[in-house]
């Protein structure tokens, strides 16, 4: 059974889940399971990308503008073509040949097994201890959240009393009442131009923070989707991802991803 101390935050919690999420998203990635063993058709790809984009510069640059319009149509209509020859159809052909899977359905059925065999290893082998974990993911979701309040209204503190010492000075210099009207608009200005640097500014400060939410609220949806094929099986004879599991037996690649440290 598995120990979990929800109350306690700090950083341990904070690095459990940026493990968990570097497993699921990084192991299980369709980068680490496909695409980084077709490297060379993404280096063809990249290539012949380029290769439309210069010929559209030389078409540019030495025919007619009449041509050019074309040609850019031209190589929209290539890139989705030949990203569907190069990388598509080779990852459903590398999928069934090296996972014995059908189709990308499939693959996200084995992606899923493997979270549960991986939660399994670390500690989390029934239902019981998957809503554990939801719970500590949950909390440490909330706690995130509650972090950025404060930064977001300091910086929206900070703006406002600078737009209302500003606006208090210049108004208080002008004794015209068109300067004074001028010196108001220019202080509207200026706040719209704040408002958008400070925008920008908490946009980029809660980039990471935002990517993480959206990251950690995936990996629930997918505990939840595994809690529910466990439910299954428990109530009833299908088993969902027994399939899985004699393929997954059958790949050393595969049995080495389950093996993968504990993210606790």
């Amino acid at each position: 059974m598995l120990n979990l101390k929800l109350g306690k935050k700090g950083k341990g919690v904070e690095m459990a889940i940026k493990k968990l999420n570097d497993f699921y998203f990084k192991k299980l990635g369709n980068w680490n399971l496909i695409h980084s063993f077709m490297k060379g058709f993404w280096r063809t790809f990249f290539l012949l990308v380029l290769l439309l984009i210069i010929g559209d510069i030389v078409v540019a640059g030495l025919m007619d503008s009449q041509y050019f319009i074309p040609a850019i149509l031209l190589s929209l209509l290539c890139i989705p073509l030949f990203y569907y020859i190069l990388i598509y159809t080779r990852a459903k052909k590398f999928i069934r040949v090296r996972y014995q899977l059908r189709n990308f359905t499939e693959l996200t059925m084995m992606r899923r097994y493997l979270l549960l065999a991986y939660l399994e290893k670390s500690g989390f082998g029934t239902r019981d201890d998957l809503e554990k974990l939801l719970r500590f993911i949950h909390s440490e979701m909330a706690e995130e959240k509650q972090n950025n309040k404060p930064l977001s209204s300091l910086v929206g503190v900070f703006f406002a009393a600078f737009l209302a010492i500003l606006g208090g000075s210049f108004l208080f210099l002008v004794d015209n009442v068109v300067e004074r009207l001028i010196a108001a608009v220019l202080i509207i200005v200026l706040a719209i131009i704040l408002y958008v640097i400070g925008t920008f500014f908490m946009r980029v400060v809660h980039s990471k923070s935002e990517m993480n939410s959206r990251k950690e609220h995936q990996l629930t949806k997918e505990i939840i989707a595994i809690q529910t094929a466990m439910l299954v099986s428990e109530n009833t004879s299908y088993h969902p991802f027994l399939a899985m599991e004699k393929k997954v037996s059958e790949n050393d690649f595969l049995k080495e991803i389950i093996a993968s440290r504990s993210f606790l």
